[in-house]
């Protein structure tokens, strides 16, 4: 049995926080407490879960849904960000086509999904999504990613760093740069408007302030399933780590630096030291490795090749993991709503053709 709901009562969340905590699968993305964030950004969430016949739940999706650019009480695309969790590829296939002929769906253009499933696992699950019409709404079939061992103590952890990597973290610490985690919202306005700046200078969109002023009292400030680290030199704020974590997963999520107090440091290289921090943060809440989002091999002249080569400091294991994929729920909505990328994706695959 299938169900999708915008509320849902006090032992519905128990058994929720219950079935991710245990699930093989599971992904902080999931958590109830990222509800408030999507709400906060202008979106509708819905919880989505599927029961086996003996009413234990089997399947969980936090479904936020993105609103129409100009029909009212439309949606272009319901994402599930890094979800839904369910540990059997069939329940799974079962669940999302429940979802998607679910009545609260039927104004949404798309369901868009990324389950977290690795390796052989994410070969399996992109066959299921294939073969029930899924199709890849990312450049490339899987994401490249690496693991890192966090398992161990802070010197075994640092074992697997680089010569230079293990050189810059003793830098820092003679220094006298220290690391504490934000725990008020002007320390996270800091790290924040840090973070804006540096995607300005990437020409990426900046981070919206109220979704992440949300997430920071609902997520980061509790520090368990989440949190920010900070690197000061003195009152000089140099670098900062956002991080989430499940049970045995931490994800580095967003990584900013201030170059020139970073300059005024002695060209310090602050993300060995800073990221050192975070693993052992989750080393202390049980985690054993950790998901440095994103990574390939650094290859010279990739347009990523400065974030690929410090994260190859760290001595990562190569991990892949399925990309997102997308069906359309409503065509009408679903072609309304998104001309503008349709349009864009076009004149992409125009342009890839072109130059070979």
């Amino acid at each position: 049995m299938v169900d999708c709901s915008e509320s849902l009562n006090t032992e519905q969340r128990a058994d929720w926080d219950r079935f991710l905590k245990g699930a093989k699968h599971q992904h902080p993305r999931q958590s109830l407490v990222f509800a408030r964030s999507e709400q906060a950004s202008g979106r509708k969430v819905l919880y989505a879960r599927a029961h086996c016949r003996g009413g234990a739940l089997v399947a969980v999706g936090l479904l936020s849904l993105e609103p129409h650019p100009f029909l009212p009480g439309a949606w272009s695309k319901a994402y599930c960000l890094s979800g839904p969790v369910c540990d059997d590829a069939h329940n799974m296939a079962v669940f999302l086509k429940a979802l998607c002929e679910h009545p609260e769906l039927a104004s949404v253009g798309s369901l868009n999904v990324t389950p977290f499933w690795t390796e052989q696992d994410a070969i399996t699950m992109d066959g299921v999504l294939a073969g029930d019409g899924w199709r890849v709404s990312e450049e490339e079939q899987f994401r490249e990613t690496g693991w890192v061992d966090i398992s161990g103590t802070r010197e075994e952890i640092m074992k697997s760093f680089s010569k230079s990597a293990r050189r810059e973290v003793r830098r820092a610490e003679r220094q006298g740069v220290t690391f504490r985690i934000a725990e008020t919202s002007e320390e996270f306005g800091i790290f924040l408007s840090s973070m804006n700046r540096l995607r300005a200078t990437r020409g990426l969109e900046e981070l919206d302030v109220a979704t992440y002023e949300t997430t920071f009292e609902d997520v980061l400030r509790p520090d368990d399933i989440g949190t920010v680290i900070m690197a000061w030199q003195e009152d000089a704020f140099l670098a900062g780590l956002l991080v989430y974590r499940s049970k045995d997963v931490v994800h580095g999520r967003h990584f900013t630096t201030e170059p020139e107090h970073l300059r005024a440091a002695g060209n310090l290289r602050i993300a060995p030291a800073l990221w050192l921090e975070a693993m052992c943060w989750a080393q202390q809440k049980g985690c054993s490795i950790l998901d440095v989002e994103g990574y390939r091999a650094p290859v010279a002249g990739d347009k990523k090749f400065n974030i690929h080569k410090y994260k190859s400091e760290f001595g990562p294991r190569s991990i892949r993991r399925i990309s997102e994929r997308q069906k359309i729920v409503n065509r009408h909505v679903f072609l309304t709503g998104n001309a503008r990328d349709l349009l864009r994706g076009h004149l992409k695959k125009v342009k890839r053709a072109i130059m070979g």
